[in-house]
């Protein structure tokens, strides 16, 4: 019985349809009108999202890292499953172990020497401070100030290969 009722609804909405339906020339009146109204539609959107932007854009939280001048930098590279760091100015290694200044301006370069890693840079407590992509070719620069002494992680946070889970380097903070 409801499914007589629904053919019915279904049939007499057809016919109010084609009953309504005009002819061509009719419907490039309205095809020129629904155009027109677009055009002016897509202007205001642009205009809107322009405003938004400029209110937006000067208060995003990382373009003051740029202004900043690094008081360390680390060169970083990301290659079959480990991260090497390497001190390029104000950071020392000690047995073996990548050790940075507390409260300075950390500049890591971070590039790939084989495939896409996510450099994700971690706490004692496992919560994740900061990341950047690793990526072939191209070196992303990534400004950070560790403000607690500690051991930090650096986990590699996007699939990289069957040793991707094992990718995990350390390094520390006083």
């Amino acid at each position: 019985m409801i499914a007589m009722v629904g053919i019915f609804l279904i049939m007499g909405i057809g016919f109010f349809v084609i009953s309504q339906s005009t002819a061509d020339e009719d419907a490039a009146k309205v095809t020129h009108s629904v155009y027109r109204v677009r055009k002016y539609w897509f202007f205001a959107l642009t205009l809107i999202l322009l405003v938004i932007l400029g209110f937006t854009m000067p208060r995003a939280p990382n373009l003051d890292q740029f202004k900043e001048t690094p008081q360390a930098v680390v060169a970083v590279d990301g290659k079959m499953w480990q991260w090497t760091l390497t001190p390029v100015s104000g950071a020392t290694t000690v047995a073996g172990m990548l050790v940075l200044g507390l409260n300075r301006t950390i500049e890591f370069r971070v590039t790939s020497s084989d495939v896409n890693h996510g450099f994700g840079i971690y706490n004692a407590a496992g919560t994740m401070l900061t990341q950047v992509q690793a990526m072939p070719g191209y070196t992303n620069r990534l400004l950070y100030t560790f403000h607690t002494p500690g051991l930090y992680s650096i986990l590699c946070l996007e699939y990289c290969g069957v040793g991707h889970q094992v990718m995990v380097s350390q390094f520390k903070v006083e």
